[in-house]
């Protein structure tokens, strides 16, 4: 229901549809919920060993999260643009090195670390693009 309310609120409320009355917001939390729901059961079904699938998961949250969560206490300057970057680039760049290596090392890096490094460099780069403007023609 975490998931259900996250992606209702947070996501389709903000981004989506700021306007959505609260018929709308409890079918898109209702739609949210059963989805969750349905790919919970998926995992469980698919899933090897629950060790597995409890190793993915956190490293998901590490390469989505840990970059934003610095930056966003030790630095003002990054915003959510930079940090929504850095989500996209994470999980992107682990889920690839992780399908593409089977969870293997690809030049001697985890698919973890090629997450967070991905997090990072989308990040600054970002923050580059944002603090010199617009190129001027």
């Amino acid at each position: 229901f975490m998931l259900a309310t996250s992606l209702s609120q947070d996501l389709y409320r903000r981004f989506v549809n700021p306007d959505a009355s609260d018929r709308r917001m409890l079918a898109v939390a209702r739609g949210a919920a059963i989805a969750g729901g349905v790919l919970g059961t998926a995992i469980a079904i698919v899933a090897v060993s629950i060790e597995a699938v409890l190793a993915v998961f956190y490293t998901l949250l590490t390469v989505s999260l840990f970059v934003p969560v610095l930056a966003g206490l030790y630095t003002r300057r990054v915003g959510s643009r930079e940090a929504l970057g850095a989500i996209a680039a994470g999980v992107s760049l682990f889920v690839v090195a992780q399908t593409a290596g089977g969870g293997a090392r690809i030049a001697g890096l985890t698919p973890a670390m090629i997450g967070l490094a991905g997090a990072v460099a989308a990040c600054l780069i970002l923050l580059a693009a944002r603090r010199s403007g617009p190129v001027a023609t």
